[in-house]
């Protein structure tokens, strides 16, 4: 149910979800203690023997090469951070997230006072994030162990070699351990009523109104632009490299798609489409560029799952089956030339490939 607040809030500050409600909750946990009692029932669900908590937002921490700044931070009687929580919408992970928060809150650890860093996203982000999270985690060499926690409000939850503990939850399941916890004080149940308004309007899928710097900013079509490129250059180079064949195929864009049809050489025993997917980007985050098997004989998406699902899981990328057809995220390496963008993509283009080598050998005889 929207509020005056949410209404203001999304029709004049949208691009500012994260940081208001972030506030939002600073402001509600810095004046009730029965809404941080159901933060620290939250929190000890990860750490059962964790201490009470002061709760801050937006505190600067200077590591040797790094400079970070989580949403909040949670700090013990001695004011050592415990607890990084950051807060996402639909925003992805930061260049620092989250292997330079770790390693901050490494500095605070030790056995007697263990730290977590808490990443709060919506239901529908959870699994996505999660799998971003590793994939930082075992880029940077990072490695985990697996732990229960005692909280069915706490989603994922893993200890990492250098310490700290990374958990994930969602703004549903925080804001009902706070309810859980405020029944007795009107003015925080107001207050966090107006808060999971701001939530529900944040996670929604509505109509965002338009705003003169998203209509000036001409980064975005140039972004748009430069992905194109890129996905143009990937398939001559992959039709080169003998990886694809353009064989009664071709360009396509649709509503929600910009990209095109190929074939996996050699042949035409199977294909898929490749490009800009915006609808999937917005859903998932991951990457703009998607590959996509269809359900039928062409593109075969269910065998095609069976086979590159065990190898996409032990590769960290991401695979799913949506309306019937079976999606791959092509992850696009940061901070890179051109060049080497496109190299990556041909190269993931290869490994998949041949995996599903046997399926172009041998393609489904229909009856």
């Amino acid at each position: 149910m929207a509020t005056v607040f949410s209404h203001i809030i999304s029709k004049r500050f949208s691009q500012e979800y994260e940081n208001i409600t972030t506030d939002s909750l600073a402001f509600i946990l810095q004046n009730s203690q029965s809404a941080r009692n159901g933060m620290m029932k939250l929190i000890r669900g990860v750490i059962p023997d964790m201490p009470e908590l002061r709760f801050r937002t937006q505190q600067t921490t200077r590591q040797t090469k790094n400079i970070i700044r989580p949403d909040m931070v949670g700090m013990d009687d001695e004011g050592k951070p415990r607890v990084f929580i950051e807060n996402k919408f639909w925003a992805g992970l930061t260049d620092k997230q989250p292997n330079s928060y770790l390693t901050q809150l490494a500095e605070y650890t030790n056995p007697a006072k263990p730290t977590i860093l808490l990443v709060v996203v919506p239901e529908a982000r959870e699994h996505i994030v999660w799998n971003d999270l590793n994939l930082r985690l075992k880029e940077d060499g990072i490695s985990v162990r697996e732990r229960e926690t005692s909280s069915g409000r706490i989603v994922y939850s893993i200890t990492t070699g250098i310490g700290p503990i990374l958990a994930v939850t969602s703004w549903t399941r925080l804001l009902l351990s706070l309810d859980d916890e405020v029944a007795e004080d009107p003015t925080a149940r107001r207050d966090l009523f107006q808060l999971r308004a701001l939530c529900d309007e944040a996670e929604s899928n509505d109509f965002v109104p338009i705003s003169p710097a998203m209509v000036s900013d001409q980064r975005t079509p140039a972004f748009i632009l430069q992905l194109n490129s890129i996905v143009q250059a990937s398939i001559h180079k992959a039709v080169n490299d003998d990886v694809l064949n353009l064989s009664g195929t071709a360009p396509r864009a649709k509503w929600d798609r910009i990209g095109r049809y190929a074939n996996i050489s050699p042949g035409k025993a199977i294909g898929f489409y490749l490009g800009v997917n915006f609808r999937l980007w917005k859903t998932y985050g991951r990457t703009p560029l998607w590959l996509v098997f269809s359900d039928s004989q062409w593109g075969r998406a269910r065998q095609v799952m069976s086979l590159l699902e065990p190898w996409a899981d032990k590769e960290g990328i991401f695979t799913k089956l949506v309306d019937d057809e079976f999606v791959v995220a092509i992850d696009m390496p940061f901070g890179e030339e051109k060049d080497e963008v496109i190299k990556s993509v041909v190269e993931r283009l290869k490994e998949i490939t041949y995996v599903l080598r046997e399926l172009t050998v041998q393609p489904v005889k229909t009856e």
